[in-house]
């Protein structure tokens, strides 16, 4: 009920807005300050789901989420609890804690950790990652997503901040510094059209799948991470 309650709001607000002029993008102001949610579903919301697609096969048993519990019901499955982080308690909220803060944390919890678009609002990023690994029992795995080139978050920024864009080398470095290099797989999504799309509000909808698909390492919209939580316990 909810799903299709979504896709009808989604389809209401697309119709509302005014198609897209490509021709007429060179103007000073986005057509959305919100990477498009007001007009349909923002390119890196594509990308996220893609990869979380790709990796259904891990999102089972404990499955840990951030405020709230959307992906993991979306493409979990044996799924026997669905865990939410918030480092305020809510209703949905199963585990109050700060990921920069491992004594605030349960330790070897959580089979799957779905952290999507986190990282980048938290200042102290390398903490929060030592965090993830905290959380994840031996052999657990995290699928992290980063934002490369995008908007920045004026809503984010004014709540607790938004810090960081990444490229794939420096996420390489920075889980492969807490996971080990062999066991984490660091990848990008985008292209110079949809990082154009991204920057402007331009919304999956109004480009064609063969266009999202096209990757170039050059223009990534998203950074991917999958890391495996050694079988022996943390021996950073």
């Amino acid at each position: 009920m909810v799903k299709l309650l979504r896709k009808i709001l989604k389809r209401l607000k697309r119709n509302t807005v005014s198609p897209l002029s490509w021709t007429s993008l060179r103007n000073l102001q986005p057509l959305s300050t919100t990477f498009g949610f007001d007009r349909g579903t923002p390119v890196d919301r594509y990308y996220i789901e893609q990869f979380l697609k790709a990796n259904t096969a891990h999102i089972s048993g404990s499955v840990l989420e951030i405020a709230e519990s959307r992906y993991s019901r979306q493409f979990g499955h044996g799924v026997h609890t669905y865990e939410v982080l918030h480092m305020k308690q809510e209703p949905q909220v199963t585990i109050v804690g700060d990921l920069t803060n491992p004594g605030t944390l349960p330790e070897n919890r959580i089979d799957c950790f779905i952290c999507t678009q986190t990282f980048n609002f938290i200042y102290d990023f390398k903490s929060a990652i030592t965090g993830a690994y905290y959380l994840l029992k031996p052999g657990g795995v995290l699928l992290a997503t980063l934002a490369g080139i995008t908007q920045l978050s004026a809503t984010d920024m004014k709540q607790w901040g938004d810090y960081w864009r990444f490229t794939t080398q420096s996420a390489a470095k920075a889980f492969g510094e807490v996971f080990g290099e062999e066991n984490i797989e660091v990848s990008s999504s985008g292209n110079v059209l949809t990082c154009t799309a991204i920057l402007q509000g331009i919304v999956t909808e109004e480009l064609t799948t063969a266009e999202l698909d096209f990757n170039d390492p050059v223009y990534p919209v998203i950074i991917t991470i999958k890391a495996k939580k050694r079988l022996h316990g943390i021996d950073q």
